[in-house]
């Protein structure tokens, strides 16, 4: 793992410069299956969690918070999390009032169960709030020590270089970091027209000022790996997949051109051999697909003892799509050289996350309504 000196006024961390993104905790996982791929980050080298009051109405930080009590770790771990995001449908209508920030940010703490945040995000901008009334509110709450250091996420980079500038005259906290949408794939308009995107116009601000960017979406939703495990020249037509909105001419170009890297390099887009396996001293087996952890349940330790006999059906956390809902049932059978998987999806399964897992060469079968028991 690399990692990043990352400095604030009175303070500075090494953080991972892989973070830990955090809205899927949230999607009918199970907690044993949280606390699994925390761990598994916290085991390659990773420090940073990047969360949100937004995520799951708190649910995400809860489950941090109760992950970091068991495993008594939160020295070890680099809190980044997001408040002030409005509320409902519409987000033109605006949370950035004294008592909205001081609203979040007190239950995150609590959720989070630690006294402090070490960066805490505004979530989103109130281009009619005076700035003066937001760094003023934040300042005060790093002052009392429950905040190390602030950042804007989907600030404009005038407004933020706006902030910085009054913080600097009134000898204030400046903010000290950036989220907005960044990856490889093209800057394209988003549809919430409250986000903010790096690209050609925006980056020369941030190397001008060394601004750090905690970049959200930066593996683009798993387009170039989605794209080419379907095959770069196979044509797709708008709703065949999710990932069809992303599908320009240049980003087909330069999934083209991550393909020709992969190959001269001999490291895969994703994992063409099939599953990695690791057993916990706890008898958990975690397959890793790529750069995705599953963890598969308890009763795994009894079919550890016979090999031969197929596990109960297992539920498991899949690859996150906008389509939330896909359920995913494991269905494990050992032998004494391998391990074949069967995965049983519901036909509402997207096409994209069926093109993936086949490239894993994992055993699919397509089923009607609900999911039950392969034959």
């Amino acid at each position: 793992m690399l990692y990043y000196r990352f400095q604030a006024p009175g303070m500075q961390a090494d953080i991972a410069k892989i973070a830990m993104g955090t809205t899927t905790l949230v999607e009918g996982k199970e907690l044993s299956l949280n606390f699994e791929m925390l761990d598994y980050y916290l085991d390659c080298g990773g420090n940073c969690l990047d969360t949100a009051r937004r995520y799951g109405f708190g649910e995400s930080e809860k489950r941090i918070g109760r992950w970091m009590k068991q495993r008594q770790n939160r020295h070890q771990i680099f809190i980044s999390t997001k408040g002030a995001h409005p509320i409902g449908q519409d987000m033109h209508v605006p949370r950035l009032s004294r008592a909205d920030i001081d609203q979040d940010l007190e239950e995150s703490l609590t959720d989070l169960g630690t006294d402090y945040i070490d960066l805490y995000f505004l979530h989103r901008d109130d281009v009619n709030r005076p700035v003066s009334d937001i760094m003023e509110t934040l300042h005060r709450h790093v002052k009392s020590g429950k905040i190390r250091a602030i950042g804007a996420s989907n600030w404009s980079v005038e407004r933020i270089e706006q902030a910085n500038r009054f913080a600097k005259e009134n000898g204030m906290t400046p903010f000290s970091a950036s989220q907005i949408k960044w990856s490889f794939s093209e800057p394209l308009p988003p549809s919430d027209d409250t986000l903010e995107i790096m690209d050609q116009k925006v980056y020369p601000w941030y190397l001008k000022e060394q601004m750090p960017v905690f970049a959200f979406s930066s593996q683009a939703k798993g387009y170039f790996t989605r794209r080419n495990a379907y095959g770069l020249d196979k044509p797709v037509s708008l709703g065949q997949f999710s990932w069809v909105s992303l599908d320009t001419p240049e980003n087909r170009r330069r999934a083209a051109r991550i393909d020709k890297l992969s190959r001269e390099l001999g490291v895969s887009i994703f994992d063409r051999t099939g599953p990695k396996l690791r057993l916990t001293p706890e008898g958990k087996l975690i397959v890793r697909y790529a750069e995705r952890v599953i963890a598969l349940s308890d009763g795994l330790r009894r079919a550890l003892a016979d090999r031969n006999r197929a596990v109960d059906r297992l539920r498991v956390g899949v690859p996150h799509t906008s389509e939330s809902s896909i359920v995913a049932e494991v269905l494990a059978r050992y032998t004494e050289e391998n391990v074949n998987t069967r995965i049983t999806l519901r036909t509402d399964a997207l096409a994209s996350l069926y093109e993936m897992l086949k490239s894993y060469q994992i055993d699919i079968a397509i089923v009607e309504g609900d999911v039950s028991d392969p034959a």
